[in-house]
């Protein structure tokens, strides 16, 4: 049976305390938050003796992937009848993607997230906090479990890279939370270069080719820049490698709101957008999309120019 009543951060670590196999589930074209959140949660979900394992249906990124610990990460299921199902960073079930299924036939299901009101598992652990992983770390205080330099580094992970390096959506709770993963040993500095300063050449001459189309609207308060499905065939990236990319568009002084469109398969748009004191989140619910109030995401199928149209004029209602 699903539940409407919200779980408490106390109440959520009872009863990952009282399970002993735990599933752990990442979202769909996971990013840092969900990554961190379910393997920061894997370990110390370890040191209470418990068995957790993380399941994920889409490939992790370079970034991802160069972390040690996310080679736990699983691509199929096994079979294994777990005491307890979590799904960790979903704003709804279908963000499961191939194990949307698995998941609801589950009679114990525990949602941890940070943004959605889709009470989807029969307990749902819901605060609108900087991002799912400050969740993780409180629960790992309820739970008594003491951090060590690796799990700090992948709740640091998270939070990091969910508010664009502190840039937005960041709260006090989120900069103490901070403070004290890098006094625990979390390697701020290595997440702060792979993240958000390397890149490859090819993605240099990806967002050279994107910053050539950006375009204006409404008196210079709205710009976007788009990539198509051609452009990482040509330069060998995949999708994942642009989501930086908006930022160019929202870091115009005069902008309100930034777009960046990228091609993920043929005429399937995913759409990443910012905004200065503008909600884009209020945008992005026009498709079905969501996120936080300055930093939303959504997907538009159609023909290129279609979408970007959409777009637009759904802006211009309240720009």
């Amino acid at each position: 049976m699903r539940s409407k009543q919200t779980t408490t951060i106390k109440q959520a670590a009872d009863i990952l305390r009282k399970s002993n196999r735990i599933a752990l589930f990442a979202h769909t074209n996971p990013d840092g938050d969900t990554i961190g959140a379910c393997i920061g949660l894997k370990l110390i979900l370890q040191k209470l003796g418990k068995s957790a394992d993380v399941f994920c249906d889409s490939e992790l990124n370079s970034r991802l992937s160069s972390f040690e610990e996310s080679c736990c990460v699983n691509k199929t299921f096994s079979g294994i009848k777990y005491d307890l199902m979590v799904a960790v960073d979903c704003s709804d079930i279908y963000r499961l993607g191939d194990f949307s299924s698995i998941y609801n036939d589950c009679r114990t299901t525990l949602t941890i997230d940070h943004h959605g009101d889709d009470y989807f598992s029969a307990y749902n652990c819901i605060y609108t906090y900087s991002s799912t992983c400050q969740i993780i770390y409180e629960i790992a205080k309820a739970l008594g479990v003491t951090l060590d330099s690796v799990s700090a580094t992948y709740l640091y992970l998270g939070l990091c890279t969910d508010t664009g390096n502190f840039a937005y959506n960041v709260n006090k709770g989120g900069f103490v939370m901070a403070s004290e993963l890098c006094e625990i040993g979390a390697d701020a500095e290595r997440i702060y270069r792979v993240f958000f300063r390397e890149k490859s050449l090819t993605e240099i001459k990806l967002l050279a080719r994107a910053l050539s189309r950006i375009r204006s609207y409404y008196d210079d308060k709205m710009f976007l820049l788009y990539i198509t499905a051609d452009d990482l065939l040509e330069f060998g990236l995949e999708p994942s490698t642009t989501s930086g990319i908006v930022s160019y568009a929202i870091d115009i002084s005069t902008a309100k709101a930034g777009v960046c469109i990228c091609e993920f398969a043929p005429n399937c748009y995913k759409v990443s957008m910012r905004g200065k004191d503008y909600s884009v989140r209020e945008v992005c619910k026009e498709f079905g999309g969501g996120g936080h109030l300055y930093a939303s995401g959504c997907r538009i199928n159609g023909m290129l120019e279609d979408v970007i149209e959409k777009i637009v004029r759904v802006v211009g209602y309240t720009i």
